[in-house]
């Protein structure tokens, strides 16, 4: 059965207009639910959502409320507007653009065109994912979007299988790899995918790694701030 919050949560997503005839698809995490038009795309949504929780998870990102996942036509940041994906803090629900519009959003030249529509799919969703879990896991805390980014970026590169993780981190090679410096808003807002690229040599790093997710979502570490 599902509780009140769920219930009031998948309320909220029903009232999408990309939504109105959109079934819902309650994953085999229970904790997990997908709205979408079609079954194949829900069990694609619930394969890459449940797939980013165990590695999440196998880093210490635990996931204590539900989390509900909304196909829709292009998912819309309340900041930013249309976007690959974008998670509620307030509503716990994730809104993801349907795999077939995805290539449309992304800026010319950008490396991830390149791959596979359910590989970037499976990706911003994970991204997403990472901004829920450690959230979740950081309870009354609220981490700055500098170690949000952090998170949720090397996830997403750590997610993807080594030759996209490689053509991406060709397409911007980092000089010196894996530098805390780089780990900027200013990087993120002006070249994204060097971001991602750092973020992900930075948490591949032995002394880093879930070490350093564990103590970011317990407060205990930020990243130099310029």
């Amino acid at each position: 059965m599902l509780n009140v919050r769920r219930a009031l949560t998948i309320s909220s997503l029903l009232l999408l207009p990309d939504l109105a005839l959109a079934a819902l698809h309650v994953c085999e995490d229970p904790m997990l639910s997908v709205q979408a038009d079609t079954e194949g795309v829900g069990k694609l949504a619930c394969n890459a959502a449940t797939s980013a929780k165990a590695l999440l998870s196998s880093c210490g990102l635990v996931q204590d409320r539900p989390i509900n996942i909304a196909v829709v036509d292009i998912a819309q940041h309340p900041t930013f507007g249309d976007c690959l994906a974008t998670f509620d803090q307030q509503t716990e629900c994730l809104a993801v653009t349907d795999l077939d519009r995805m290539s449309s959003l992304l800026p010319v030249g950008d490396p991830r065109s390149a791959l596979p529509p359910d590989v970037l799919f499976a990706a911003a969703i994970t991204h997403e994912m990472a901004h829920a879990l450690l959230q979740q896991s950081a309870r009354e805390r609220q981490i700055a979007a500098t170690e949000q980014e952090f998170v949720a970026n090397a996830f997403e590169m750590e997610s993807l299988e080594p030759q996209w993780r490689n053509l991406l981190l060709d397409a911007y090679p980092i000089n010196p790899p894996g530098s805390l410096s780089l780990v900027h808003l200013t990087i993120y807002a002006l070249e994204p995918r060097a971001y991602a690229n750092n973020a992900w040599l930075v948490f591949d790093q032995d002394v880093m790694g879930c070490s350093l997710v564990q103590k970011i979502a317990a407060g205990e570490f930020r990243f130099p701030r310029h």
